[in-house]
């Protein structure tokens, strides 16, 4: 992927706004991208797929998607102004209401951003490239040793996701290694 590249085809960009994925394994570093490239841009929102999961059980699934959807994308599309609720995983709920207007780009990352139900959305899709292993570690590394049995079965449903998604083989950038 060359950086430089991505970043003079957001700024050229006539979709409005223009909706980015960055998908990959958890803890390849999507977040660190989305910021990187936040700090670029301006009139952005990043959502990341941890505040939209429904907890740990069947974080990937169609009721994820058909919410990622209804509540984000078709309204922001439409409209120019979404709502969504955050999942605070502390509480173990929805909570927090987000609203969303007044950006020309929305980015969407995390594990699932790039998934079939959004490619139709989707301007540009990025892929990071990343060992599944190391990154288990820096998600344990990062959010603590209390997480490692949700983790282990994250990482089987996440394998599942992108064989099932090819995600990787619709992507318009590829990273390899986190940023």
């Amino acid at each position: 992927m060359n950086y430089l590249n991505l970043i003079n085809e957001l700024k050229n960009s006539k979709a409005n706004p223009t909706i980015i994925s960055i998908d990959g394994v958890a803890g390849s570093g999507k977040t660190t991208l989305a910021q990187r490239i936040s700090n670029e841009l301006t009139e952005i929102h990043i959502i990341h797929m941890d505040d939209l999961y429904d907890g740990w059980i069947d974080p990937l699934s169609e009721e994820l998607a058909i919410r990622i959807r209804s509540q984000i994308l078709l309204p922001i599309l439409k409209n120019g102004r979404a709502i969504y609720k955050k999942y605070d995983w502390a509480l173990k709920q929805f909570d927090q209401e987000i609203e969303i207007f007044g950006i020309k780009y929305l980015i969407l990352e995390g594990v699932g951003s790039g998934q079939q139900a959004f490619r139709e959305f989707v301007n540009v899709a990025i892929w990071i490239e990343f060992d599944p292993v190391a990154g288990f570690e820096r998600v344990i590394n990062r959010d603590g040793e209390a997480i490692r049995n949700e983790m282990n079965k994250f990482l089987i449903d996440q394998e599942k996701h992108f064989s099932i998604e090819g995600t990787r083989n619709f992507a318009h950038y590829t990273l390899n290694g986190a940023p």
